[in-house]
């Protein structure tokens, strides 16, 4: 359908500048003469606004009858503060521009995975095929950006992240309307008291816990395995292959939705997780096992994005999809991914490179069990099982 290609737009746009962002802001910011502790510190920013930001700009969604309005503000803000990033030379006004970005670019995602939700209602078991495209975009920016500074040096990233966030934008323009979603159904003290049910509170902590795990790979694992010897062209082909592996959730994962619980395949997500950090940890100097835990990246990404996505809108009231999306985003990759840095760098420096991925499956393996124990039990609401 063609608004299903201008929703499409949206995603490849968005990941695409994550696939600048994530690879390779940090070079930019050395090729300033940016101390690594300075650095760390700047990331460290970044993440402490993401919890709050897609928060208060879901609060703000939710409370409108037609998102699009807002989700454009947020994605020419975050041009703006993409300007400020790519003028700023002193770490200072770096910091400001990566807050501001922060709180605009973080807050736009959770916002429009409720609206392309909506906009699907009811066939919300296709979000994989449209999500896959965010993912392609990281892969065609992050491979075709890596060519271009392998000749120009990174020089050429803060244009290429500016280019990225203004694609994004433009794609906001031509996004198709929503249904009609409940807005202001639930006010603070509704919303409050369903972030006290036991369901709720469990599958919280099942993000917390997973994604700080997830912070260990995204910040060591490059160094991990250039530890035992394997070079750049290697690595990367590495970390392409985890994401061909989600893609391909995405792109052929809807029968799994519509065909089973959504808890249980939450379940298989969080086993997977734990079985590909064993082997990261145990088997660095095989690559077969480097590969194939790799290609778990299917289900320890890709499906557990699927789930959660579904899973955290159907526990929470009606008129509350953008913030059920924000808190997994403000809980999981904001206040896990500070958490999940923090430990794996003190695990890095005082125990050794392996125990960053002991303890990534240590946290899988507390998330497998807080579900399986709190969000799998018959009593779970048939509407939260299954899609479709």
């Amino acid at each position: 359908m063609r608004a299903d290609w201008a929703i499409v737009a949206g995603y490849f746009g968005y990941f695409g500048a994550v696939g600048v962002f994530q690879p390779y802001l940090p070079l930019h910011l050395a090729a300033l003469g940016i101390s690594g502790a300075g650095i760390g510190a700047l990331l460290a920013l970044w993440n402490g606004v993401r919890v709050v930001g897609p928060v208060a700009a879901a609060w703000l969604a939710d409370a409108q009858p037609d998102r699009r309005p807002l989700l454009r503000m947020l994605g020419f803000a975050s041009v703006a503060a993409t300007l400020v990033v790519a003028a700023a030379r002193s770490p200072a006004a770096i910091a400001v521009g990566l807050a501001l970005l922060s709180l605009f670019f973080n807050g736009l995602m959770p916002v429009y995975d409720a609206h392309a939700l909506e906009r699907l209602a009811p066939r919300v078991h296709r979000y994989g095929r449209l999500r896959l495209w965010g993912s392609v975009g990281f892969v065609a920016t992050s491979v075709g950006l890596g060519l271009v500074t392998a000749r120009t040096g990174p020089a050429a990233i803060p244009l290429a992240l500016l280019l990225a966030v203004l694609a994004t934008a433009l794609a906001l323009l031509a996004l198709p309307a929503a249904a009609a979603h409940a807005h202001a159904r639930a006010g603070f003290a509704e919303f409050a008291a369903a972030l006290k049910r036991p369901r709720v509170v469990v599958f919280l902590a099942v993000c917390f816990l997973h994604l700080a795990g997830f912070a260990g790979f995204y910040g060591f694992y490059s160094l991990y395995l250039a530890r035992f010897g394997y070079r750049p062209e290697t690595i990367g082909l590495l970390w392409a292959a985890g994401v061909v592996a989600e893609i391909g959730l995405f792109a052929f994962g809807q029968p799994l939705l519509r065909r089973y619980p959504l808890p249980r395949l939450l379940e298989v997500a969080l086993a997977a997780s734990v079985l590909r950090w064993v082997l990261v940890a145990a088997f660095p100097e095989v690559p077969a096992l480097m590969f194939g835990a790799q290609l778990l990246h299917l289900a320890s990404f890709g499906l557990f994005h699927a789930v959660t996505v579904l899973l955290g809108p159907a526990l929470m009231p009606a008129g509350t999809a953008a913030r059920a999306q924000a808190l997994v985003s403000s809980l999981g990759w904001g206040a896990g991914g500070i958490a999940g840095s923090l430990l794996a760098g003190a695990l890095w420096d005082r125990v050794g490179p392996r125990a960053v991925f002991v303890g990534s499956a240590a946290l899988a393996g507390l998330a497998w069990l807080f579900a399986a124990r709190g969000l799998s039990r018959p009593a779970t609401a048939g509407a939260v099982n299954r899609v479709g």
